[in-house]
C-alpha cells in the first residue's frame, strides 16, 4: 500500500493523519476545477446545521437527535434531516406514515448507538431504499445525502457496512448512468474511492460487472479529474485484478491524455496519476498508448516544481515506452531526442533547461545542492535515461538522421564531452559513439571536430569506469577508419591507453583498451612503431628495454580472462601482419628495425599465438594464429621464436592435427591453461556469430596451407641448426608422412 495522506473536508491534512492509511478523498478536491454551472450551484452542499425545519415534526426530530459530533456520529442525524426534507419539501421520498416513523426511529437509534461508539447498520439498509427513490425522482437533495455518506466512508469502520448494505453498488450505478450532475458524480466518486481504501472486498465490488470502466470514462470530464484520479488510485492500489481491468478499459491512454492536457499541473492529484503510472509500468501494452506518449511524459517530468518521486515515475513511464522500437523511431523521426537530453541537464543548470529548446554547448552547468536521498534518485534517473538513449542512438534511423553532424543535438553532445559532469560525458560518448558508424561521420568527428582530443583528455583524467569504457569504445569506432589511425596515434593514444594495461586495471577496461590498440595498429606501421617504443627514454632505466607491447604481453601472462587474452593475441597477429605487408616493404629499414625490436625485446611473444592455435572454441581465431605464426617464421629471429613455441607438446600436436587434416584431433585439442572463461565476456565481439560448416571447412584448408608454409620456413631458416631427429619430424610433416 502506498504512503497516502488523510485529507480533511477542507483539503488540509488532518492532525491525526497516519502515514500508511489509504488515500482519503475530500469533496474540496474538485472544487477548484472550474466555475460552478447553474445546475451545480443549486446542488451545492449546505452544512447540516444551516438547514431550517419547516414543520413541527422536523423540529422534534432535531431535538431528539444529537446536534453535536461529526463523521459517523453525525451521519445518521444528517441523513434524517435530508430525508425529512426530501419527503416533506420535495416529495421525492414517499413513505407511509408508519413507514416514515420506522425510518426515523431507525435513524435515531443508529445515531444514539454511534454516540456510544457502537455500529448499527440496520439503518443503512433502509437508507439504500430511500436513496433509490431520491434518484428515481431526481431529488436535488441526493447530492447532500451522497456527501454525508462519502464523508462517513472516510472512517474505515464504515467501509464494510457501506459495501455490505448495497450503498456502494447504488453509487456505482449512479456513476454508470453518466447523466449525474458534477456535484452528484463528485460525491459518488468520493464514496467509491473512500470505501475502497485498503478494502479488497469493496474493490472487488467495483470491478464486478466491469463497473470500473464507468469510473475510467469520467477521465473525459475535465471538471472531475482531481477526484477521479485519486479514486482510481484507491481502487487499483495493491489490487492487481483492478489494475488489469483498468488497463483493458483503456485507462493508460486516458492518463497520458490527462497529462498532456496540463489540467493537473501543480495539483496533488498529479502525484496519484504518477502512482498509477507506476502500477502499470510493467504491464501496459505499448500499442494501446499514444504515439506522443514519450514526449508528453518527458515534458511533464521537466516541470520545475515537481516532486522528485513524481519526476522519477514520469521518466520511468517514458523509458518503459522507449523499450519498444516504434517509440524509438518516433523520437528520432520527429527530432524529439533533445527532450530527454534537456531533462538530463535540468538539475545541473540554472536557469533550468526548457524542453522546448535545444541545450547549447555553451550553457554553463553548475550542480544544484539537494539532500542525499534526492540526489541518489536523480542520479539513478539520469542513468536510466542514458541507458534508453543508448538504445535509441543504436537504431539505424538515428545514424541516418544525425550523420551530417550539423544538427543542434550533435552540438550539445559535443559540448558535454568537454564539460565536468560524468553522466553527461557518459551520455555523449555513448550516443556519439553509436553515431560513429560510417566512414564519413568518423572522418568528420576527427578531422573537423577533433572529438578524439576531448576523449583522450577524459582518459587521462577520469576515474569513472562507465565513462572510461564508453570512451575507449568510441575511440575504437573512430580508429577503424584508416585515415584516422595516424591522427589517433600522433595524439598519443598508445601512451595514454597504456594505463589500462596493468593487471590492477578493471578487466573490462583492459579488454576495451586492448581492442582499441588492435584497431589503431591494424595496417599502421607508424602506430606499431609507437607500440614498440620504449617505456622510458633513459637508457639506464629498466623500463628502457620494455615497450607498450611488453605491457600487453604481461597482461596476457597474468590475466585469466579469455576475452582479454584473445585480444592481446590478435594484437600480436596484427603487428606481424602489418610488418609483412607491402606497406612495410616500402620502407625496409624501418621494417627490419621494428621486426628486430619485436623479437629481441619480447621473448614471450609467441605465447599468445600458441594460445590461438590450441584453443578450439573459435575456428576463426585459430586460423588467424596459424597465419601469424607462418608470417613470424619468415625471418631468422621469428623462426627461432616459433621453433621454441613448438617445443610445447600441445602446440606441436595442434600442428600435426592441422597438417594431417584430422578433425577429431582438432576438436580434442586442449585449451590454453590460461583460457578461463570470465563473466565479463565469454567470446571476442567479432566472434559472436559462428561460421557455417562450409566456412569452417574452407578455414581448415587454409590452416593446413599456412601450417605447411610455417614448417617450410622453419626448415629454411632453422633446419641447419636443428637436431637431426627434430628436422626429420618437420620434414615428415611437410611431406605428409605420419
Amino acid at each position: 500500500m502506498g504512503d497516502v495522506k488523510f485529507i480533511s473536508d477542507d483539503g488540509v491534512p488532518s492532525s491525526d493523519m497516519r502515514s500508511t492509511v489509504p488515500l482519503q478523498i475530500s469533496s474540496s478536491q474538485s472544487s477548484a476545477s472550474s466555475p460552478a454551472s447553474p445546475s451545480s450551484r443549486r446542488a451545492t452542499i449546505i452544512p447540516v446545521q444551516e438547514l431550517q425545519p419547516d414543520s413541527t415534526s422536523i423540529q422534534v426530530a432535531l431535538e431528539c437527535l444529537s446536534l453535536k459530533g461529526s463523521g459517523q456520529e453525525g451521519m445518521f442525524r444528517s441523513l434524517a434531516i435530508i430525508f425529512r426534507n426530501a419527503q416533506e419539501q420535495e416529495g421525492s421520498v414517499n413513505l407511509s406514515s408508519g413507514g416514515a416513523e420506522l425510518v426515523w426511529t431507525s435513524l435515531q437509534r443508529a445515531d444514539a448507538s454511534s454516540r456510544r461508539g457502537l455500529q448499527d447498520t440496520s439503518a443503512l439498509r433502509a437508507t439504500r431504499d430511500i436513496l433509490e427513490q431520491m434518484l428515481w425522482n431526481q431529488s436535488h437533495l441526493l447530492v447532500d445525502a451522497a456527501k454525508v455518506l462519502a464523508d462517513a466512508s472516510r472512517d474505515a469502520t464504515w467501509r464494510d457496512p457501506i459495501g455490505d448494505t448495497g450503498i456502494l453498488n447504488f453509487f456505482l450505478g449512479v456513476i454508470a448512468t453518466g447523466t449525474a450532475t458534477d456535484q452528484l458524480m463528485t460525491n459518488a466518486l468520493r464514496l467509491v474511492g473512500n470505501t475502497c481504501g485498503d478494502n479488497d472486498a469493496n474493490r472487488q465490488r467495483v470491478i464486478s460487472d466491469n463497473n470500473l470502466r464507468y469510473i475510467v470514462k469520467q477521465l473525459e470530464n475535465p471538471r472531475l479529474l482531481s477526484i477521479v484520479i485519486p479514486v482510481l488510485y484507491n481502487v487499483c492500489s495493491d489490487f492487481e485484478p483492478a489494475q488489469r481491468l483498468a488497463l483493458s478499459d483503456g485507462v493508460y491512454l486516458r492518463l497520458i491524455e490527462v497529462l498532456e492536457s496540463g489540467l493537473l499541473a501543480s495539483t496533488s492529484s498529479l502525484s496519484y496519476l504518477c502512482r498509477l503510472l507506476d502500477f502499470f509500468e510493467d504491464t501496459f501494452n505499448a500499442n494501446d498508448s499514444s504515439a506522443s506518449a514519450v514526449e508528453v511524459l518527458f515534458r511533464a517530468a521537466s516541470a520545475p516544481d515537481l516532486d522528485v518521486d513524481d519526476r522519477v515515475s514520469l521518466v520511468d513511464a517514458a523509458i518503459a515506452h522507449l523499450k519498444h522500437e516504434d517509440y524509438q523511431r518516433h523520437m528520432v523521426e520527429f527530432d524529439l531526442v533533445h527532450v530527454p537530453l534537456s531533462l538530463l541537464v535540468q538539475w545541473y543548470s540554472p536557469p533550468r533547461a526548457s524542453p522546448n529548446r535545444q541545450i547549447s554547448s555553451a550553457d554553463i552547468l553548475t550542480p544544484q545542492l539537494r539532500d542525499t536521498g534526492e540526489e541518489e534518485q536523480l542520479t539513478l534517473m539520469r542513468s536510466n535515461i542514458i541507458q534508453v538513449l543508448s538504445d535509441v542512438s543504436a537504431i539505424p534511423e538515428f545514424a541516418a538522421k544525425y550523420a551530417s553532424m550539423e544538427l543542434p543535438l550533435v552540438e550539445t553532445l559535443l559540448g558535454w564531452l568537454a564539460g565536468p559532469h560524468t553522466q553527461l560525458q557518459l551520455c555523449s560518448c555513448i550516443m556519439l559513439g553509436n553515431l560513429a558508424r560510417s566512414d564519413s561521420t568518423c572522418l568528420a568527428m576527427v578531422s573537423r571536430f577533433a572529438v578524439h582530443e576531448n576523449l583522450l583528455d577524459i582518459l587521462k583524467s577520469s576515474s569513472d569506469t562507465q565513462v572510461l569504457h564508453s570512451v575507449l569504445g568510441f575511440l575504437r569506432n573512430l580508429g577503424i577508419l584508416q585515415a584516422n589511425k595516424r591522427v589517433l596515434g600522433e595524439a598519443g593514444t598508445v601512451e595514454i591507453v597504456s594505463r589500462f594495461l596493468s593487471t590492477d586495471a578493471i578487466t573490462q577496461l583492459s579488454h576495451a583498451a586492448t581492442s582499441l590498440l588492435r584497431q589503431i595498429i591494424n595496417g599502421s606501421i607508424n602506430n606499431i612503431s609507437s607500440l614498440l617504443s620504449s617505456l622510458s627514454m633513459d637508457e639506464e632505466s629498466p623500463a628502457h628495454s620494455k615497450t607498450y607491447l611488453s605491457l600487453l604481453l604481461s597482461l596476457f601472462d597474468k590475466s585469466d580472462d579469455i576475452a582479454v587474452n584473445v585480444e592481446v593475441s590478435r594484437v600480436v597477429a596484427a603487428v606481424l601482419r602489418c610488418l609483412h605487408s607491402s606497406q612495410a616493404s616500402s620502407n625496409p629499414g624501418l621494417r627490419n628495425k621494428l621486426l628486430h625490436r619485436l623479437f629481441s625485446l619480447h621473448p614471450s611473444l609467441c605465447q599468445p599465438l600458441s594460445m590461438m592455435v590450441t584453443q578450439s572454441r573459435w575456428p576463426i581465431i585459430r586460423s588467424e594464429g596459424w597465419f601469424a605464426m607462418a608470417l613470424a617464421a619468415r625471418t631468422p629471429e621469428g623462426s627461432a621464436a616459433i621453433d621454441a613455441a613448438l617445443q610445447q607438446v600441445e602446440v606441436f600436436g595442434a600442428l600435426e592435427a592441422t597438417l594431417h587434416g584430422d578433425s577429431t584431433l582438432l576438436a580434442a585439442l586442449p585449451r590454453s591453461p590460461t583460457a578461463v572463461v570470465s563473466n565479463a565476456a565469454e567470446s571476442p565481439e567479432s566472434m559472436e556469430s559462428r561460421p557455417s560448416a562450409d566456412h569452417v571447412a574452407e578455414m581448415r584448408t587454409k590452416d593446413r596451407e599456412n601450417a605447411m608454409v610455417l614448417v617450410s620456413e622453419l626448415l629454411k631458416n632453422r633446419g641447419d641448426d636443428m637436431p637431426d631427429v627434430r628436422r626429420s619430424m618437420f620434414e615428415d610433416l611437410l611431406n605428409g608422412r605420419e
